[in-house]
């Protein structure tokens, strides 16, 4: 009888074992197969990736990350759930695997790839140089003529909790100190009209969304702060849960972007079919000569 039990000691504990591999019961794409859909985290205050529209009376999230997300789901068979968050808390719920998939304009980041494991780039090839702002209140827009003036005002400067903006804010600051951490750029915004920080990093795109909202407020000019001008962050990708468990998934993102890079016979790829699609739908105008510069990550 002991003898028995032991044996059957030895085979849960094997069927186990199995069950943790890469291609056992906690593989990633096969649980979303089995489940019937897959979870996105987003964080949607950032057009045209991610943001809300109002459709029948009810928040909607959209953008070009969506539809990239959507063609996922679509390529595996399954129904896209949308998990919102914080920005910040989207990397968290990958990583602890609360949601399948992230997608919100993630730039590559050795200390991101650490804890989650990224697909492939899928930036959109504007041809053009994509920019990171700073925005200040309109009436202290002429005491700032260089980033050197901003470091050298020891003003607070707010940043998005966990964002490459944060990274940058800290070239412009005296003190690390000086950086306030706040969850999204809405709030950033709200801080900086009433007075509560001096100045935010934020994309050209976020500016001119915000601008709409915040009228005592403005983005400074491209020339002298654009805050990335060598393009550092110009890799963006999907991340999922870091590990073997994660691998297949992984492979059919990066087959979605690989097809989504194809042009078709009017010289189009999904990734700028998406793109236009989301500007359509974002709900405030931005000037024409920027329409070709959206193209930002956080």
């Amino acid at each position: 009888m002991k003898k028995l039990v032991k044996l059957l000691m030895v085979a849960c504990m094997t069927a186990a074992l199995v069950g943790c591999s890469s291609g056992g019961e906690t593989d990633r794409l096969e649980q979303i197969k089995k489940q019937g859909y897959i979870t996105l985290g987003t964080s949607p205050d950032y057009a045209p990736n991610e943001f809300y529209i109002e459709e029948n009376g009810k928040k909607k999230v959209v953008g070009s990350d969506i539809d990239m997300a959507q063609a996922i789901a679509d390529k595996i068979g399954v129904e896209l759930r949308i998990q919102e968050s914080d920005f910040n808390t989207v990397i968290a719920n990958v990583q602890a695997g609360n949601v399948d998939m992230g997608i919100s304009g993630f730039a590559w980041k050795s200390e991101r790839a650490e804890v989650v494991d990224f697909s492939d780039n899928y930036s959109r090839d504007t041809g053009e140089t994509s920019w990171q702002g700073l925005m200040v209140r309109k009436e202290d827009a002429e005491k700032f003529k260089t980033k050197e003036d901003v470091k050298n005002a020891k003003i607070k400067i707010g940043a998005q909790t966990g964002s490459i903006q944060y990274d940058m804010a800290l070239a412009v600051v005296a003190n690390k100190s000086d950086i306030v951490a706040v969850a999204d750029t809405t709030s950033c915004a709200g801080l900086l009209s009433t007075g509560d920080i001096d100045a935010f990093v934020c994309t050209s795109t976020q500016a001119y969304a915000l601008m709409e909202t915040f009228n005592n407020i403005t983005i400074l000019p491209e020339k002298e702060f654009n805050m990335d001008p060598d393009e550092f962050y110009d890799r963006t990708g999907v991340i999922v849960a870091k590990g073997d468990s994660s691998k297949a998934l992984l492979e059919v993102i990066n087959e979605v972007i690989e097809e989504a890079k194809v042009k078709d016979e009017n010289g189009l790829d999904n990734l700028t079919k998406w793109y236009e699609n989301a500007v359509k739908l974002m709900p405030f105008e931005i000037p024409e000569d920027q329409i070709n510069q959206l193209e930002t990550a956080e």
